[in-house]
């Protein structure tokens, strides 16, 4: 496997995963976006750093749903 390939493979985060799940994903992958997928991994939507920031400022919480 490339290790771009894994590298991807770290942005995946389950559809069902709160914020704060999100951010650690961000943190640890490096590349500034997460893919929410649902568990047979299809696309369900993409979150970045800004999608995040702007939920905290309109009143989301850390433990809310990235849904």
């Amino acid at each position: 496997m490339s290790m771009s390939n894994e590298l991807w493979r770290q942005t995946l985060l389950h559809g069902d995963a709160t914020i704060n799940d999100a951010i650690g994903v961000l943190n640890v992958s490096g590349l500034r976006i997460v893919l929410a997928v649902d568990e047979n991994k299809k696309l369900l939507g993409t979150i970045s750093d800004g999608d995040i920031r702007r939920g905290l400022l309109k009143g989301l919480q850390l433990e809310n749903s990235v849904a």
